[in-house]
């Protein structure tokens, strides 16, 4: 039987610590209704951009946003929701978008049946209709959701023959339907499970996100959701490369998952941090800005609406701003920004058209 070699390293375990503390604030947090809304709207947008991008997919992340905002019913059609919407882009790319989030609402009821009668245990159906999504309209519908019957060139080492995936699958799920939270972190658990469905590499197609979102769907079952307002993938799949040295330190490694297991509890804890951190800054009613001594800092409204905006989105440029105060001039937007950066509230990366204002070093408490 299945059986996974790696140690909890101090790094890891850290790691897995600060994620446990950051989803219990999230899920104490009394956000306002409207502002929770919108931060798991960001926060979706972001999650669908991340994944989409690593796949080659050309789509901005503005139009992956009017995507996402337009809400698409389960059978809408990419050049009716491109039209609607008014995203720009190839129909197979937009499909993919459409597909992604379809997946979501699967992950999202799968998650809320779990909290509701305790089931936490998943297996080959539900893999199986996530990649079935993930292939709609994109993929021979012979080749969704079925085993492959070929060989395939994997995302990490040279995959198993086609003959031995079903029996590898059936292994792998028996380890994953055997083993309880106190032989191995819940975390560490879905982890194992992302490597293991793309070294297998069941599918014809779309392993990785297969894997990726069934990744994100034991997380959830296990108390892991953080209110919708936790965007992984946005850390998980943002170099490219990082992420493939930490899929290969496995085969290096003789079949050893510890690296992997750090980057993931590396990636999750950025992840959540992020999410801690805007939580915080949009409890309450009226936010209160403090320095890393301790002193209040007093904010106009125009400068309060700014920095609620960057919280939610990480980041933004001049133009994005300019969109949160459309009835104020250019001048007195620079003055407000030049006077948040003074603060030490937010700061400006690039010096170009193009400059992104994010977060800087004082807190917001409310």
């Amino acid at each position: 039987m299945f059986s996974p070699s790696f140690i909890i390293t101090n790094k890891m375990l850290s790691n897995l610590i600060a994620i446990e503390v950051a989803e219990k604030i999230a899920e104490l947090a009394k956000l306002q209704p409207d502002w929770e809304e919108r931060l798991r709207k960001e926060n979706l947008i972001r999650k669908i951009y991340s994944m989409s991008r690593f796949s080659a997919n050309d789509l901005s992340l503005d139009d992956v946003a009017k995507i996402v905002k337009d809400e698409p019913g389960r059978d809408d059609k990419a050049t009716q929701v491109a039209m609607r919407a008014g995203a720009i882009g190839k129909e197979k790319d937009i499909q993919q978008v459409l597909n992604l989030l379809n997946v979501n609402r699967l992950t999202e009821q799968l998650a809320f049946l779990a909290g509701k009668f305790k089931h936490e245990v998943y297996g080959e159906k539900e893999l199986s209709q996530t990649n079935t999504l993930l292939g709609e309209r994109l993929v021979a519908p012979n080749e969704v959701g079925s085993w492959r019957e070929r060989e395939a060139d994997g995302f990490t080492a040279v995959p198993p023959l086609a003959v031995e995936v079903p029996f590898q699958i059936e292994d792998l799920m028996g380890w994953y339907k055997s083993t309880n939270k106190n032989e191995v972190h819940p975390m560490n658990k879905a982890g194992i499970m992302f490597y293991e469905i793309m070294r297998i590499c069941p599918y014809t197609e779309n392993n990785t996100l297969t894997a990726l979102c069934f990744y994100q769907l034991i997380l959830s079952s296990e108390g892991f959701g953080f209110k919708k307002l936790l965007s992984m993938e946005e850390d998980i799949l943002k170099n490219k490369d990082s992420f493939q040295q930490a899929v290969s330190s496995v085969e290096r490694n003789g079949g050893e998952l510890t690296v992997w297991l750090e980057y993931l509890s590396r990636c999750l804890s950025e992840a959540a941090g992020k999410v801690q951190t805007k939580v915080m800054n949009l409890v309450g009613d009226t936010p209160i800005f403090k320095t890393d001594g301790g002193r209040v800092i007093s904010l106009s409204e125009r400068q309060i609406a700014i920095m609620e905006e960057i919280t939610l989105k990480n980041e933004m440029t001049i133009k994005e701003i300019r969109n949160v105060l459309p009835m104020v001039s250019d001048d007195t937007i620079l003055r407000d920004l030049k006077d948040l950066i003074d603060k030490k509230l937010i700061r400006k990366k690039g010096k170009t058209k193009g400059a992104l204002y994010v977060m800087g070093k004082a807190k917001s408490y409310r």
